[in-house]
């Protein structure tokens, strides 16, 4: 693949096209690929560059490292101010909308964790294609916050008794158990995972991209009154957390068990 230069977009990123198929791969393995704002920056500056580029047809969304996204970075939570945090859920919710809008499939290819905003981050995805060794989870309780758009993103896809489930237990589900929620679409051994993703972009790539584009604009606008309510809910739940002290309290917790 060849490295595709996006003003602003940091090594944090990596940004990679080829024969139509843009590669985009979270590269904080240090973190296990966390989000920090500067990442959440860099993926909607790819997302729309990759949008506006006519020869690029298909974006698939992978981790570097020992996992695909273990969620919120906890260390910049933990440090978090009132604007701060104000500043998290704004990025969040312009990155989301933009994800939902774009007219090109998204493939999620998974492994090692997909928890809290990094299990967001697939669900966002058209396609989710995941390893044997991937753990899901909805994890935002276990850190004191609250998971108000990741419930709302689940709830279409697996249902809300198993979307309490896992937000209440805030749990890591296994790949084969993943499978059976319906959270992925497939599951692979570790060998065969890159190459079944670059057969089913390959696939995508060569159709007529309008077809998948007015495709795509209807699934959105079908989801569209639940998104704007987590969007609305979130900021307020958020904001409220905050000044309780709920979020940076958590995060700090998590730290000291991490460090323990």
């Amino acid at each position: 693949m060849s490295a595709y230069p996006i003003d602003g977009v940091t090594e944090t990123l990596q940004v990679d096209v080829q024969d139509k198929i843009a590669t985009l791969t979270l590269n904080r393995p240090q973190v296990l690929n966390a989000v920090n704002h500067q990442q959440r920056a860099n993926l909607e500056a790819a997302f729309r560059a990759l949008e506006a580029d006519e020869d690029v047809r298909v974006i698939v969304l992978k981790g570097n490292g020992r996992a695909f996204c273990a969620g919120q970075d906890q260390k910049e939570s933990a440090a978090m101010d009132a604007a701060g945090a104000h500043r998290r859920i704004e990025g969040y919710s312009s990155l989301y909308t933009l994800m939902r809008s774009l007219s090109k499939p998204i493939i999620a290819r998974l492994h090692g964790y997909a928890t809290g905003a990094g299990l967001q981050l697939a669900l966002l995805s058209d396609l989710r294609i995941a390893s044997v060794d991937t753990k899901a989870g909805m994890t935002e309780l276990n850190v004191g916050s609250a998971a108000i758009m990741g419930s709302a993103f689940l709830l279409p896809l697996i249902g809300e008794a198993e979307m309490r489930r896992l937000v209440m237990m805030s749990e890591f589900v296994p790949a084969d158990k993943a499978l059976s929620m319906k959270l992925v679409h497939e599951v692979l051994p570790e060998d065969e995972l890159d190459a079944r993703v670059m057969a089913i972009a390959t696939k995508m790539a060569g159709w007529p991209p309008l077809g998948i584009a007015l495709t795509k604009e209807w699934w959105r606008k079908m989801g569209d009154e639940l998104f704007q309510a987590s969007q609305d809910q979130a900021r307020q739940s958020h904001a409220r957390n905050f000044a309780a002290g709920g979020l940076s309290h958590g995060a700090r917790k998590f730290l000291e068990r991490e460090r323990g």
